[in-house]
C-alpha cells in the first residue's frame, strides 16, 4: 500500500507508537541501499515520516560514502 499523504511525527511520538505489525513485512524487503532510501521506503509504505531522523541518516550515508574500501577490495 502506498500512502499519498505522509504523516510527519517526532522521534518521541514514533517511539511511543506500537508499529511491530506495520513494519514486520516491510523490513524483510530491505537489501542494501542508503539510510535515506530506507526512510523514504518506510514513509511510502506506512505513511510515517520522522523528520528528526533526516539529519542523522544524511550523516550516516555520508560516512558510508566516504569510508575507505575494505582491504580485500583494494
Amino acid at each position: 500500500m502506498k500512502y499519498e499523504k505522509v504523516q510527519t511525527m517526532s522521534l518521541a511520538e514514533f517511539a511511543d507508537r506500537r508499529v511491530e505489525g506495520e513494519l514486520s513485512g516491510i523490513l524483510s524487503q530491505f537489501n542494501g541501499g542508503t539510510f535515506m532510501e530506507c526512510h523514504k521506503l518506510i514513509a511510502a509504505e506506512t505513511g510515517i515520516w520522522i523528520e528528526d531522523l533526516v539529519p542523522v541518516f544524511q550523516k550516516l550515508d555520508a560516512a558510508l560514502a566516504t569510508r575507505p574500501l575494505p582491504e580485500k577490495l583494494r
